[in-house]
């Protein structure tokens, strides 16, 4: 029976090719072989060291949610005291801090949930937290605005970083991404207008 810390180091390197096998193959393409390879392992120490293709599945969608709601809480820490709202949207726009791994295994799992009513549900929740954090942060920057249109503000910077954040996969995309950013500060400005009449 192997160490409990090489069990674990092991659990974390089978891990980490499953989701590198989810980003170049998608859920279903991610066969324990090809797991194996990536990882550089025997197949049997996949059971052996996380379990069957279900264990993988869901220890995937655990980690995706967790790496997700950890990214959210760095990023709200680090946001200035004031214009939160538009440091969001620098960050959020910056092609620095793309992570196109994540985004494939983003559009794997919301491919898998169109078959999976679970996970499904898991990924609208996980949208619906994005946008009240979004919300969030807006509301601290613009106290008096009326919650609807907060709310489709914070609707329309998700949904423009979600687009051009796929978009960054097949390459340089930094004409939509510089639109979008001042597409996304358009919002901003036009929530500021409202509140300042």
């Amino acid at each position: 029976m192997p160490r409990p810390a090489l069990k674990e180091e092991r659990r974390e390197q089978i891990l980490q090719a499953f989701e590198r096998c989810v980003a170049r193959y998608g859920i279903e393409g991610a066969t324990l072989e090809r797991i194996a390879e990536e990882a550089s392992l025997a197949r049997a120490l996949i059971r052996h060291n996380v379990g069957n293709r279900d264990d993988l599945v869901l220890a995937l969608i655990e980690r995706f949610f967790a790496h997700s709601d950890n990214q959210w809480a760095a990023l709200t820490e680090a946001l200035p005291e004031k214009n939160k709202t538009k440091a969001l949207i620098e960050y959020l726009f910056d092609s620095r801090y793309s992570d196109s791994q994540q985004v494939l295994i983003t559009e794997a799992l919301i491919a898998g949930g169109a078959q999976d009513k679970q996970l499904a549900k898991r990924l609208r929740d996980w949208i619906d937290q994005s946008l009240d954090v979004i919300a969030d942060i807006i509301r601290q920057d613009f106290q008096e605005a009326a919650s609807d249109r907060v709310e489709a503000c914070a609707a329309g910077i998700l949904g423009i970083y979600f687009n051009v954040d796929s978009f960054a996969l097949i390459g340089d995309m930094s004409r939509l991404r510089g639109a979008s950013r001042a597409a996304a500060l358009t919002l901003v400005d036009n929530l500021e207008k409202g509140v300042n009449r």
